[in-house]
């Protein structure tokens, strides 16, 4: 798709995932081998919580919320859905640009097939599944993780401070949260797919901080405020 806001879907495009058999790809690869197992032993019930709080999230309802306890105006109120919208669209595009890119295997991949990936240490376990059904496309990006960054980021630019009173409901898991601050959306956002066993750190990591990249540079050109807003 082409971009709304971007030049181009590769314009934030990140370097390469780690590399099969290096000291990082283990190190991920062993984290969601540990906590996002269905079957997990070493994953708390709050971790399990946060990976299915992330599923499906009303961002709307949230900034609906939001601009109505802050009493903001319609053109307040339109640039925050505007802003918010457009970037998190742009980072859906940027992290498949990546995705498509690189084809990184998700980690059920990686741990059942884990004899193919040319480091001696590691074996396969056919048998592992994760938490949460892995989607059909690859890992890195996160496509949850870039958005959850650009939401977190459009928001902090637009505020002006990284306090975003966000209160967010889960559709899927039916529970909301509140969230005073940005850096804890996002420490959550990245964690809940690795707990959910569905995406590496790396993947998640990287994908945030493009999004981030995507707000700040989108709202340096875009969603300026009106004169006497």
């Amino acid at each position: 798709m082409r971009p709304l806001l971007l030049r181009s879907p590769a314009m934030f495009r990140p370097g390469p995932p780690p590399a099969l058999g290096s000291a990082r790809y283990v190190r991920d690869l062993d984290e969601v081998r540990v906590f996002g197992a269905r079957n997990s032993t070493r994953r708390t019930p709050a971790q399990t919580d946060t990976a299915r709080f992330f599923t499906e999230l009303d961002i709307p309802g949230a900034l609906g919320d939001h601009a109505a306890r802050h009493r903001l105006d319609i053109a307040s109120t339109a640039r925050l859905y505007a802003a918010v919208h457009t970037t998190q669209a742009d980072a859906i595009i940027a992290a498949w640009d990546a995705k498509l890119r690189y084809g990184n295997w998700r980690p059920i991949t990686a741990i059942h097939r884990a004899d193919e990936d040319g480091d001696p240490t590691t074996s396969p376990d056919r048998g592992w599944e994760p938490l949460l059904t892995t989607p059909a496309h690859p890992d890195y990006l996160s496509g949850h993780a870039t958005t959850a960054g650009a939401l977190t980021g459009t928001m902090t630019r637009l505020l002006g401070t990284d306090r975003i009173d966000l209160t967010v409901h889960s559709t899927r898991g039916g529970t909301t949260r509140h969230y005073d601050y940005a850096k804890p959306y996002d420490r959550d956002a990245i964690d809940a797919r690795v707990f959910a066993g569905i995406h590496t750190r790396t993947a998640d990591v990287v994908g945030n901080r493009v999004g981030h990249r995507i707000a700040d540079w989108a709202l340096d050109r875009y969603f300026r405020p009106l004169r006497g807003h």
